[in-house]
């Protein structure tokens, strides 16, 4: 808890300045909440007592990714490097470290295939062709 309430305060004073005020507070909430998508806003109350360090108060997962991504942001890395964040990742090609994948992972619909893949077209619904090929040949075969 004591690192997000120094990376909270240390994004407030880039903002701000050295002067905490609940307006600024109540503004950067709203900016947060913004960043995380979050349908309940954060308030200033709440990360005035997370700076201050009040017991029973503490940063969820969601609000430290949300400073992190700000953190990001104000050092000028565009929004879809903000919200990269590191993965196992499993592949047929060997793919450098520091690798940014950009899409929507989706199952493959091969019967009975549990791999996740990044398609390369819209309409890709497989992960390999031997995947494709074998769903087209249980497709084609007679029923019983």
């Amino acid at each position: 808890m004591q690192n997000e309430a120094a990376l909270l305060e240390t994004i407030y004073r880039r903002l701000y300045g050295p002067k905490i005020t609940m307006a600024h507070l109540d503004e950067l909430a709203a900016d947060l909440s913004r960043v995380s998508r979050r349908s309940r806003p954060w308030t200033g109350k709440f990360l005035h007592s997370l700076i201050k360090g009040y017991s029973g108060f503490k940063a969820t997962p969601q609000l430290v990714e949300a400073l992190q991504v700000l953190t990001h942001r104000l050092d000028g890395v565009d929004d879809i490097q903000a919200r990269a964040r590191p993965i196992q990742l499993r592949t047929l090609n060997e793919l450098p470290a520091e690798t940014i994948i950009l899409g929507q992972a989706r199952r493959c619909a091969g019967p009975g295939c549990h791999i996740f893949f990044v398609p390369t077209h819209p309409r890709q619904k497989y992960h390999s062709k031997s995947c494709a090929r074998l769903s087209r040949k249980l497709a084609e075969s007679p029923v019983g």
